[in-house]
């Protein structure tokens, strides 16, 4: 198994893109770490799925924007696993509204949760990781990262997720050589979120995908579990993007 013997903290992980990455880690091996804001219920079903299958996980309640909620989740992951090998920083909102309609709270909410979430856990992270002489951060930023793909009417979301990217490559270079720092940025993606699109949005996206297809959350846990396993040692400061060929055009 790819993640044998590896502790892992994923954040925001009761459900999609983050349930699928914690159920793949625990498949291979990784003692997991559960982490939601208030979807208890199905983080403990999450936690559940892993244990009925034989691997290790604990559920920790924690807003990833509360800064003493953080350092209590990895000291509670310490004291359960005894150490930390992997962070999966991916926790995030997205609050679509028009740029005359936003106001300072939508963009304080969305900036907390996007990128000071990550920052914040990064921090007690990496604390843990230079102690135990090596270990990887993961950031789930998006499509919308890249210079030319910020998504007008998103315009919050979109700005966070490029400076989270920019966080990314330059904490590479911060921990180097130490801890190794890469994101994954999906493309539209079969989650809660395009759940709820209208049929024009979801057709669109489709119609802009090279592939044809929306990202499942597998396609992302997949690309996930390489960078966080031994195959991925040689890369840091990179983002890997998974969109079907979305920004492409």
């Amino acid at each position: 198994m790819r993640l044998e013997g590896k502790i892992a903290v994923i954040t925001g992980s009761s459900r999609g893109i983050g349930r699928a990455t914690a159920l793949t880690f625990a498949r291979e091996g990784a003692k997991v770490v559960v982490n939601c804001r208030a979807n208890v219920s199905e983080g403990e079903e999450v936690v559940s799925a892993i244990k009925n299958s034989g691997g290790q996980a604990i559920l920790v309640q924690a807003d990833v924007s509360v800064p003493q909620e953080i350092k209590a989740m990895f000291e509670r992951t310490v004291g359960e696993f005894g150490g930390l090998d992997v962070l999966v920083n991916n926790a995030g909102i997205d609050r679509p509204k028009p740029f005359f309609e936003l106001t300072v709270s939508d963009w304080d909410e969305t900036m907390k949760t996007n990128l000071y979430g990550p920052f914040l856990c990064a921090q007690e992270a990496a604390r843990i990781m230079l102690e135990r002489g090596g270990g990887k951060i993961l950031n789930t930023c998006s499509v919308r990262s890249l210079y030319h793909a910020g998504r007008q009417g998103n315009i919050a979301y979109s700005a966070s997720k490029a400076a989270l990217y920019n966080f990314t490559t330059t904490l590479a270079k911060e921990l180097a050589p130490t801890i190794k720092v890469n994101g994954i940025a999906p493309g539209p993606a079969n989650t809660d979120i395009s759940a709820v699109w209208d049929e024009e949005t979801r057709n669109k996206a489709l119609e802009d995908s090279y592939l044809r297809r929306l990202v499942e959350p597998q396609d992302i846990a997949n690309a996930f579990l390489f960078l966080a396993s031994s195959e991925a040692d040689a890369i840091t400061g990179e983002l890997l993007v998974v969109d079907g060929g979305y920004n492409l055009l």
